[in-house]
């Protein structure tokens, strides 16, 4: 038996909103950050998870609204990444999201190059 269907409800950014995403890199202009703004759907990687029975969550960026829980999941995960991009998303951008998963998570969807340019800030993330 697979993951139980999640329903979503997507929104648009209709207002300045700060998220973060772990990233294996510490500039947008790194390659690996690059590619961290691709969905594993567009990077051709399998479904886990929620993503097996849901694909917009495929298709979309794993987000945290806090970055505490963004470094808590990337200590505990640290392949996916040792940094924490701060994302200010923009109405402008085109950038919808939704809760998925985990109180806290978001998923976000939007065009990598644009939702590159919402980047503030990628911090390192300390290990205990």
């Amino acid at each position: 038996m697979g993951p139980p269907v999640v329903e979503l409800t997507a929104h648009a950014v209709v207002a300045e909103m700060v998220i973060f995403r772990i990233v294996r890199g510490a500039s947008p202009q790194d390659p690996e950050v690059v590619a961290g703004f691709h969905s594993n759907y567009r990077r051709g990687f399998d479904p886990r998870g929620a993503e097996v029975a849901n694909a917009l969550v495929h298709m979309g960026l794993s987000t945290c609204r806090a970055s505490e829980r963004a470094a808590a999941i990337a200590r505990r995960w640290p392949r996916i990444g040792d940094h924490i991009s701060v994302l200010r998303l923009r109405p402008e951008h085109g950038i919808w999201f939704a809760a998925t998963g985990e109180p806290g998570r978001l998923t976000v969807w939007g065009r990598p190059l644009q939702s590159l340019d919402c980047v503030a800030d990628i911090l390192r993330v300390e290990q205990p």
